[in-house]
């Protein structure tokens, strides 16, 4: 199946208010309208903000709470309330919870999903609501793409024909790289110009190990780590064909699972890697015209 999703959204975009510069990478001269991806720091989860040049809208994942409500008025227009696409990359919690308001509070012009079902009260209710308002579902799958416009896309390279998976409440928790709901995460390469960056949800190593057969094409000027920094993501071999100039990992405070684990910093330092961290640095902001790109933190 073909996915081609172009939606513009009319409104004037927020001018970004954390200030500090702390990565440069300039590729190349050239100036354009700037692509922006912000990390929200919303605690033990996942949640990303997009917004095209266009002024186009994509969220991926919502966080294990409302906290995301906040960070959408913080980064959003103040009387915008459309969000052009959600994208949950799998059904946990703490990708799911958040969304459960964004959809009730925003006109959502389209949800992608993997179609992996997750038998909690949480996802049911999401699922419910995109019913109820009859917003557009596509199910994702590998190959697939989303084009916003000429240069800049959203191409998903995994799951593959996820839709059949059915997993029971037992399957909830964080999985330790095997046949769990975190390896049904959409794993999506953005593109811009002569920007990339690798967005893998939960995924762990048994995915990283089959998206290997992109090989050169899947490197990415920044990755953002899979599944919180597990010990169960980020393998060496991963990495090395990503070789990322920097990583962004999504991770709360202090958080019981101990993420993100000393293995996975520690891969990341052997391919000289810059780490960003939500739990210590807040509102990540990358921000980039296609050649030269800026990450701005918060704290």
């Amino acid at each position: 199946m073909k996915l081609e999703t172009k939606i513009f959204l009319k409104a004037a975009s927020i001018i970004f208010t954390i200030l500090i510069v702390v990565w440069f990478l300039v590729l190349s001269g050239e100036d354009g309208k700037e692509l922006e991806i912000i990390s929200f720091d919303i605690g033990q989860g996942d949640a990303i903000l997009i917004k095209t040049p266009e002024n186009q809208t994509m969220l991926i994942d919502g966080g294990p709470n409302n906290k995301v409500l906040q960070k959408l008025g913080q980064y959003l227009p103040a009387l915008a309330k459309r969000v052009d696409i959600v994208l949950l990359t799998h059904p946990h919690a703490d990708h799911v919870t958040g969304l459960v308001e964004v959809l009730k509070r925003y006109d959502v012009g389209a949800v992608i999903l993997t179609g992996a079902d997750l038998k909690t009260d949480v996802y049911s209710e999401f699922l419910k609501i995109v019913e109820e308002k009859n917003i557009p579902v596509v199910i994702a799958e590998a190959g697939e793409a989303i084009h916003f416009s000429d240069n800049l896309e959203f191409d998903v390279l995994s799951p593959e024909q996820a839709g059949d998976l059915v997993f029971n409440k037992k399957s909830e928790g964080f999985g330790s790289g095997g046949n769990d709901v975190n390896d049904t995460s959409v794993v999506g390469k953005l593109m811009f110009n002569n920007f990339s960056i690798l967005l893998t949800g939960d995924a762990t190593s048994k995915i990283e190990n089959r998206l290997l057969i992109y090989g050169e094409n899947l490197k990415s000027d920044i990755l953002k780590a899979g599944h919180h920094g597990s010990k169960y993501s980020s393998s060496l071999s991963f990495l090395k064909f990503v070789s990322p100039k920097a990583v962004i990992i999504e991770v709360g405070a202090k958080n019981r699972y101990g993420h993100p684990s000393p293995a996975a910093l520690s891969r990341l330092k052997m391919v000289d890697s810059e780490t960003f961290r939500t739990d210590l640095d807040g509102d990540i902001k990358i921000s980039t015209d296609g050649f030269t790109t800026n990450i701005y933190k918060e704290k």
